[in-house]
């Protein structure tokens, strides 16, 4: 497991690759990167770019988000509500820290 800067980041990138059932040499075939790479993305012995972590975040069907660390917890529940309210979908997962935020019409949840 990563020790850097990244370790929260490609944390919640490994438990969506885990939800989704995608093996790390999927995920290299689907990102068109070398064997392992991922996995030394995961373990921290490879650092990958910007780019890199984009894509990888998109092929585990994710957005990166950057999320001040002064912002209220409402305050991002409010944005999210305004974004669903002009968006079809039913359901919007956002990462926030350990947490995710399941945000409905209807509902709101935080869910570990």
């Amino acid at each position: 497991m990563r020790k850097d800067f990244l370790h929260d980041v490609v944390k919640q990138l490994i438990n969506q690759r885990h939800l989704l059932g995608i093996t790390q040499d999927e995920l290299n075939h689907t990102l068109g990167v070398a064997d392992r790479l991922v996995s030394h993305w995961e373990c921290g012995v490879r650092t990958p770019t910007g780019f890199h972590l984009y894509c990888w975040a998109d092929a585990l069907k994710s957005k990166l988000v950057i999320i001040p660390e002064e912002i209220e917890i409402q305050v991002l529940i409010n944005q999210l509500q305004k974004e669903l309210a002009n968006d079809n979908s039913h359901v919007c997962k956002t990462p926030v820290n350990d947490n995710i935020l399941a945000v409905s019409e209807k509902k709101i949840k935080l869910t570990n």
